[in-house]
């Protein structure tokens, strides 16, 4: 699939982009598009992610046990 990037802001207004590697609220990592690894206190940077199934898993708190239950039912009838 697609890995999730990154584009981490340093403080003098500087931009690494890469994809991204940790992200646990204290240390930002990530693999830069140059092959380099880089990694700040999460505290020190802004990060912006780009997840590209995002939209993805905010559908599932929307689906209902029975929405799941009818796009399985579906999918069976296209075998």
């Amino acid at each position: 699939g697609t890995p999730i990037t990154a584009t981490v802001t340093l403080s003098p207004g500087e931009k690494v982009e890469g994809r991204l590697l940790l992200n646990d609220g204290f240390i930002v990592a990530i693999m830069s598009n140059d092959g380099w690894y880089h990694s700040w206190p999460a505290s020190a940077v802004k990060i912006e992610v780009h997840d590209p199934l995002a939209a993805h898993a905010a559908l599932l708190d929307k689906y209902t046990d029975a929405d799941m239950h009818n796009i399985f039912t579906y999918l069976e009838t296209l075998k």
